[in-house]
């Protein structure tokens, strides 16, 4: 590929970044939250609620001084059911697949784009350096929300967002009229993904109301990926610094969907004139 062209692999990228966090003396743990355990109202260092625990499933209560919660669209539903937000996601679930050990695309992977064809599909297909041909845009997907992402619902957790075997189908029919050498070959991975996005196209980044250890980076849609490394730079600044310096997170913040609570009482600007009955 020319030197201005680059491709990221999400999960190349994720598991190098854990790899590059574990070194440097972070621990992963994999786990189901039973419980988030807070202080009472006026508790907290600042007079605020705080975390202090959360407790997993078969372990005990993990301490917390910073908890943020990055969930991809399921940090809707906790963040409504822990801290009472109103925090508007669609999960958009969309199926996908992948060819392997395709020798051809590997000294040029270079990405192909399709028009909506008979099948349904608009074909995004990515041939990687690896070997690898994936390919998205393969259209009927599934607008999930609410109770279908808590317990007890067909998207309760990541393991259960399955893919749609008739959209798998078309994909192939569709990839069959483009790749002589793939088309007649069934895919060797099929597989669905979550992508959180909220009502108008911007992800949620910054504190949770009331909270004063809490914060929250979700719903960057496709191009979580992609944003990853700016986020984790400007949250980074949130929460070890009080504020982000790279980034002016005001149009992110989490809640902008939230009425405010109107208070009594006049100002000029940031001044108090007095009470206002």
């Amino acid at each position: 590929m020319p030197g201005a062209t680059a491709q990221v692999t999400p999960l190349e990228l994720t598991e190098k970044l854990m790899e590059a966090a574990t070194a440097r003396g972070a621990e992963v743990i994999i786990g189901e939250v039973e419980e988030m355990v807070m202080t009472e109202e006026g508790k907290g260092a600042e007079g605020g609620r705080r975390v202090y625990g959360l407790r997993l499933k078969g372990r005990e209560v993990i301490p917390v001084d910073k908890l943020i919660l990055t969930m991809g669209v399921w940090t809707s539903v906790y963040a409504e059911d822990w801290f009472g937000m109103t925090l508007p996601m669609d999960g958009i679930k969309s199926t996908s697949v992948v060819f392997s050990n395709c020798e051809a695309v590997k000294s040029e992977p270079y990405a192909c784009f399709c028009d909506e064809d008979v099948n349904g599909c608009h074909l995004e297909i990515y041939p990687r350096p690896n070997g690898e041909v994936y390919l998205c845009g393969i259209g009927g997907s599934d607008y999930v929300r609410g109770d279908r992402l808590r317990a007890g619902g067909d998207c309760a957790g990541a393991e259960d967002v399955k893919e749609d075997e008739k959209r798998v189908a078309a994909a192939v029919r569709s990839f069959s009229g483009l790749s002589a050498s793939l088309g007649g070959r069934q895919p060797d991975i099929v597989q669905a993904c979550m992508r959180p996005c909220p009502p108008d196209g911007l992800p949620y980044m910054g504190t949770v109301p009331d909270i004063e250890n809490a914060y929250i980076s979700a719903g960057h849609n496709c191009w979580g990926i992609l944003w990853a490394p700016i986020s984790g730079l400007c949250m980074s600044e949130l929460v070890c610094d009080g504020e982000s310096s790279t980034v002016d997170l005001s149009a992110f913040r989490p809640d902008r969907y939230m009425k405010r609570q109107k208070k009594r009482g006049r100002k000029q600007g940031e001044k108090s004139v007095g009470e206002q009955w």
